[in-house]
Parts: C-alpha cells; sequence; structure tokens
C-alpha cells in the first residue's frame, strides 16, 4: 500500500489475472486484513503484478463476529489441518493455534512448521476472501497443550467425547458479552485424556459434547467452531435458545464409576 495505490502480486494477482481476467480500467473490491475494504481501479496489469488506484476506503466490519474466536486444534495427520483452517476461517474464526497434545501422533520439526504455517497462511487468507470477511484468520505458533492452558480467555470450552454436557448448557449462566474473547479446544484422531480433560477443568475451562457420536477429527473441529458461533450470536442476540428439556446435568465419563 502506497497513499492513493496499491500493488497485488503472487496469487492475488493470479486471481485477478487468470480467473477474473480483470484489465486496465475494471474496479474490484479488495480488502487488508485490518478491517478496510477499497474500491480499486486496475491502472497497470503487468506479467506478475499488477498496480490499482485506490477509489475510496471504507471501514466495513459487520460480518466479523462480536467476539474474538481463537480454536486450539490438535494437530491432526496428514494434510487434515488444511481444511480445518480453511473452514474455521469461512466460520468467523480469528486464530487457530495448532497444539501438541498427549495423543497427537505427529510429530512436526520447527523447520517444516514454518513451512506449514505460510501455507496455511494463504489458505486463511483465501478462505477469508471467498466468505466475504475484512480480517483474516490468524495463525498461531504451535504450543504444548499445557502451555495452552495457560493463555488467557474470557470463555474457554473443551469439546471432548466424554462429556455429557451439551454446549447449550455448558453455557448456561456463562458471562456472555459483545468483544469478549472466547477459545475452544479441539483434540486429534484420539481425542483429548482424561488428565488432560482434569487440568483444563481445573483452569476453568469447560468440558461440553458434540453429541454422542464419535467424530471425525476435521468433523469435530467445524462442528465446535460453528456450534459455538451459533450459540453465543444467539445469547448476544437476545434469542437464547430454548429451555425446555434442561435438567440435571450428567456426570462426564472421567468421573462416572459405572
Amino acid at each position: 500500500m502506497e497513499p492513493g495505490s496499491i500493488t497485488v502480486a503472487g496469487d492475488t494477482f493470479h486471481y485477478i489475472s487468470r480467473v477474473l481476467r480483470m484489465k486496465e480500467g475494471d474496479l474490484f473490491s479488495g480488502f487488508d486484513g485490518t478491517g478496510l475494504e477499497y474500491e480499486i481501479e486496475v491502472s497497470l496489469m503487468g506479467k506478475k503484478s499488477m498496480t490499482g488506484r485506490v477509489i475510496s476506503s471504507r471501514v466495513t466490519a459487520e460480518r466479523e463476529l462480536p467476539f474474538s474466536l481463537a480454536v486450539y486444534q490438535s494437530v491432526p495427520r496428514g494434510n487434515k489441518m488444511d481444511f480445518i483452517i480453511g473452514e474455521m476461517s469461512q466460520l468467523g474464526v480469528s486464530t487457530v493455534i495448532p497444539v501438541e497434545s498427549v495423543r497427537v501422533s505427529v510429530s512436526v520439526p520447527d523447520g517444516r512448521y514454518r513451512a506449514k504455517t505460510e501455507r496455511w497462511k494463504r489458505i486463511a487468507a483465501a478462505a477469508s476472501s471467498v466468505s466475504g470477511r475484512q480480517m483474516v484468520t490468524g495463525i498461531g505458533q504451535p504450543v504444548r497443550f499445557v502451555k495452552a492452558l495457560e493463555h488467557e480467555a474470557d470463555l474457554s470450552i473443551i469439546f471432548w467425547e466424554g462429556s455429557k454436557v451439551m454446549l447449550r448448557d455448558a453455557l448456561r449462566g456463562a458471562d456472555v458479552r459483545r468483544n469478549m474473547s472466547v477459545r475452544i479446544f479441539i483434540g486429534p484422531e484420539g481425542g483429548f485424556s482424561c488428565e488432560e480433560v482434569e487440568m483444563a477443568s481445573a483452569r476453568n475451562v469447560i468440558p461440553a459434547s458434540l453429541g454422542p457420536r464419535i467424530l471425525k477429527v476435521e468433523t469435530a473441529a467445524v462442528l465446535g467452531a460453528a456450534f459455538t458461533v451459533y450459540e453465543l450470536e444467539n445469547m448476544l442476540s437476545g434469542n437464547p435458545a430454548s429451555d425446555e428439556g434442561a435438567g440435571e446435568r450428567e456426570e462426564d465419563a472421567c468421573h462416572n464409576d459405572d
């Protein structure tokens, strides 16, 4: 960015020139990941980059969540993280943090993490753009589960197949407000261990269930984020979910002697 003009290269340039087939004089809208949207006129189309004239700019944040949502995702096998980050970006997640929990079965050296992080950032930018967002989902540095629990948030949830408490019930009585910080923990293929859930509970992280079925890690990630967004936005809009059928909470699996 320069005063009154912008230069576009890389994947975004390829999309503008090869997919949209824009030429000099054409107009398009662009965003820079800070909450600003620009109306841009193509002034010079080169072979590897283009220059545009910024006609106007405006703040447009209405598509963003009314709270910040961080997803602490235990690293799955293969390229599942690519899919998860793309879906999280479309759902409005603020940040995705790769987590090394007890049952994570992959070991990624620091050098490979750096390369993966760059790819994940590109995926996040593309998915954020597709969904019309003005902010790009950030990719945090990998962190061990124990250290992740030390991070601060106004509301923390850990999704675990051993919990008997559905998210809606887990959120009863929570102090939900705009601009709050929310974080959710999603386990790896083997799920979280009882010890990890107990450590999380001791730090006021609320265990919650995604239902009675065992889900693939990528499915659990999408549903966990989507359910969290749905329930919290309903609560903030003054339309909380019905209390019908609510009763006493069942004990979670780690505390059940049966």
